[in-house]
């Protein structure tokens, strides 16, 4: 009997990846479930993890679950994505959990989990990811739900490197980390020019706050930055700010949870299946919230590549 293979991320959410994990564990134990479980220790663990259960265990597993936020199952599909015959499930206990809501997974764990029980047997459905290459890098990455480079990701690097997030974490006020990095960066960040490649044609845009790639429609915890996005359609939805004021971009970026955003002339938003970002200086470039390195940056859909265990 082939065994379900948990890979948990115990920090998840502030801490709730473990309270999360212990819930599960019991269900697990309840309905006698073959399994077994892993935790992460480290940045880039999960992803190392399910690589190594890809190659020792492939022919004794059903599927591979990543249970934390939008940064664990990253890292579980960057491990996961050299073995598409098997299957990757998501239970979300993360403080963003935006793949939870685009690749519509329970908001329950104990809801995920039994959805994901009732259908291990089965193929799961074949998902879009994305592959991106930095220059000077010589192995691609892949993400999930959207990468984006300038503004957004200088935040998330800011608030990831932040001395206070720990401090704030473990009184569950780890959001004002990302909150202050925001607000510092508001009146400090450079803007610069970038030039979009979208299958070929160039797209130029000055003053870019940033540019987000997305598979799917939310980012940023429940941001709908990009609306009509579909993680099945073997497209990207591009989505450029630029030219904007400082304060009008506090303003867009209130609008953006409606995706009332695209209605603003400064907002630009394409479709394509190959995108570089160029841009006159460097950029910051995140992957699903991620900090990964700098533009420029090539990305790719790749149509149907991961069999999913979400509805």
């Amino acid at each position: 009997m082939k065994l379900l293979i948990f890979i948990v991320n115990k920090q998840a959410g502030n801490g709730k990846g473990l309270k999360v994990w212990n819930q599960l564990k019991h269900e697990l134990e309840q309905k006698k479930i073959h399994y077994r479980s892993f935790f992460t220790k480290y940045p880039n663990h999960a992803g190392e993890l399910a690589r190594q259960i890809g190659s020792m265990f492939e022919d004794k597993v059903e599927a591979v679950i990543a249970v934390g936020g939008d940064g664990t199952i990253n890292e579980v599909v960057n491990g996961m994505v050299y073995y598409p015959e098997i299957k990757v499930g998501y239970i979300p206990a993360g403080s963003g959990n935006d793949f939870s809501r685009g690749f519509k997974v329970p908001k329950s764990p104990l809801d995920a989990l039994s959805f994901i029980i009732r259908n291990k047997l089965g193929k799961g459905k074949l998902f879009d990811i994305g592959k991106c290459k930095l220059q000077g890098k010589t192995k691609s990455s892949y993400f999930v739900s959207s990468l984006g480079t300038g503004f957004d990701a200088a935040v998330a690097k800011r608030t990831n490197e932040s001395k206070m997030k720990k401090y704030l974490n473990k009184v569950h006020l780890g959001s004002l980390a990302y909150v202050g990095a925001l607000i510092r960066l508001l009146f400090t960040y450079h803007l610069t020019n970038v030039t979009v490649n979208i299958d070929g044609k160039d797209f130029h845009y000055e003053d870019v706050w940033f540019v987000t790639v997305s598979n799917q429609p939310f980012y940023g915890g429940g941001m709908k930055i990009a609306p009509q996005a579909k993680t099945t359609d073997g497209f990207f939805d591009v989505t450029v700010v630029h030219h904007l004021s400082r304060i009008k971009l506090l303003f867009v970026f209130a609008t953006v949870f409606f995706g009332a955003h695209t209605k603003f002339k400064e907002i630009v938003q394409h479709k394509g299946v190959t995108i570089r970002i160029e841009s006159d200086e460097k950029m910051f470039v995140h992957a699903d919230g991620e900090f990964i390195g700098q533009t420029p940056v090539q990305v790719e859909v790749q149509h149907r590549k991961i069999p999913f265990l979400v509805k």
